[in-house]
């Protein structure tokens, strides 16, 4: 009577180890389909951009383009914003972006601009801000990386992006573009 109960524990254990894998792999096998999914669904917001800049720079000929520029952006996430220069000629070939704060508002369209500390919004940002060198009827993409601080206050942030020749004159109009962090 008493092997009997010790085999039924083992038994019981070994069902018990075998449901835990079985729902294990499951799990994983949702979340590498969700990680693909958004994988999948970032690479078609990049190529939408780079479709719109395409458009705006090769076909409509404007010197600075920054298409799609608003976005939602939870504390501690991010999104990429995309910037497209086209050298018409006449100009050199020297650009170097600038991108600097131009206003910050609440959730109730109060200007909160000298509350919040500019130096600390413009970390949140990452892009290239090395001289560019290009070749005149080139066109040049890149990506304006935003990565809200967790600490970062709701609202509203208002960006001016600018290209500017060496002698510090602005090339093309100035591109705005809007996070909301939430």
């Amino acid at each position: 009577m008493h092997k009997k109960g010790a085999i039924g524990l083992a038994v019981d254990v070994l069902v018990i180890i075998i449901i835990s894998l079985v729902i294990l792999a499951g799990g994983i096998t949702i979340l590498y389909k969700f990680i693909g999914g958004a994988e999948q669904t970032k690479a078609q917001l990049d190529e939408r951009t780079n479709q719109e800049l395409e458009r705006l720079l090769v076909d409509q000929g404007q010197q600075v383009a920054l298409p799609l520029h608003t976005a939602t952006i939870e504390r501690g996430d991010s999104h990429v914003f995309g910037l497209g220069i086209l050298n018409i000629g006449g100009v050199g070939n020297q650009f170097q972006v600038q991108v600097e704060l131009d206003k910050a508002v609440n959730e109730r369209q109060e200007v909160i601009t000298a509350q919040v500390n500019r130096e600390e919004v413009l970390n949140w940002l990452l892009f290239d801000e090395q001289t560019l060198t290009l070749a005149e009827n080139e066109h040049y993409k890149m990506e304006i990386l935003v990565h809200p601080d967790t600490k970062a206050r709701t609202g509203q942030y208002i960006f001016k992006a600018k290209v500017l020749l060496p002698d510090g004159t602005q090339y093309g109009n100035t591109q705005n573009f809007v996070v909301s962090v939430v």
